[in-house]
């Protein structure tokens, strides 16, 4: 009878080996002027660091410098998922936070803004204007999403520039059409988010809540998460807003994102992990 639980627990972990997945796709924006990937930069996460906020770190990031046109992205485990990724900046920055650490690494450089109105008009609309910058397109994620055996995914964003008074942010995704980058608008697919930035990133992820929907309730912290998107492409928007300080500047940050797959646990591995359960239950109740 005591061997049961041993036999158990390898029972257990078999299961979840069998159910994992390569899984999620990480961008980190490095403080670097020039196009596409770019995994030299000092700030470039090297593929077995593992970066991000509790519950999101991974493995595999994909380097980006200010600007690039149908760039594919891997997944974590430096696999091809069918997927690209365009965006484009004024520049890239620095908080500070420097390089001596993998979360340092990914909060460090950033995609920014150029502190003027978007201009939205579609059709007509505009990527790769001024105004309208940062941001960031994904296409080709249902068959990455397909692959994973998952239904919807989360996206998360990272955002903190070099600056404590409480500039704010504005972040949504949005739909487009009309090739790569759109050129035509569609509808948002996410509520907005509103994020003041209060402190530079010094090694604590502090998470901002979908709650955080207008201007008055900015909440402040580093990141945030848009929940269950099942979309094969979008837009990552962002408008900038006043701190209420005179002469500060205007600014709406990326410092990275993720697209994490919400993924179903396979019915024998569910089941697997009932037997384990129940097996453990009888053995305390033997005792």
């Amino acid at each position: 009878m005591k061997r049961r639980v041993p036999l158990l627990s390898a029972a257990v972990a078999a299961a979840l080996a069998g159910s994992a997945v390569a899984g999620p796709i990480g961008i980190n924006y490095v403080d670097n002027g020039e196009a596409g990937v770019q995994n030299g930069a000092a700030d470039a996460l090297a593929p077995a660091e593992s970066a991000g906020a509790s519950g999101y770190a991974q493995v595999g990031w994909n380097n980006m410098g200010r600007w690039g046109q149908t760039v594919a992205v891997n997944d974590s485990a430096g696999a091809a998922t069918g997927a690209t990724s365009t965006w484009d900046s004024a520049n890239t920055w620095n908080d500070g936070a420097g390089v001596g650490s993998p979360n340092a690494k990914l909060m460090n450089g950033y995609l920014d803004a150029t502190g003027q109105a978007n201009v939205n008009t579609s059709p007509g609309y505009q990527f790769f204007w001024n105004e309208n910058k940062p941001e960031v397109y994904i296409t080709g994620l249902a068959g990455w999403l397909a692959a994973q055996g998952a239904a919807t995914y989360n996206v998360v964003v990272y955002t903190d520039g070099d600056n404590t008074s409480g500039r704010k942010g504005e972040y949504w995704l949005q739909a487009g059409t009309g090739g790569d980058p759109p050129t035509v608008l569609g509808p948002d697919l996410t509520s907005h988010v509103f994020v003041s930035d209060t402190s530079n990133f010094s090694g604590t992820f502090t998470e901002v809540p979908l709650s955080a929907n207008t201007l008055a309730t900015a909440g402040e912290g580093n990141f945030f998460v848009f929940t269950g998107v099942t979309a094969d492409s979008w837009i990552l928007r962002t408008e900038e807003h006043p701190s209420g300080v005179a002469g500060d500047a205007l600014r709406a940050q990326i410092n990275g994102i993720q697209i994490i797959p919400n993924v179903i646990p396979e019915p024998a591995t569910i089941g697997v992990l009932a037997l384990a359960g129940v097996g453990l239950i009888a053995r305390r109740r033997r005792r």
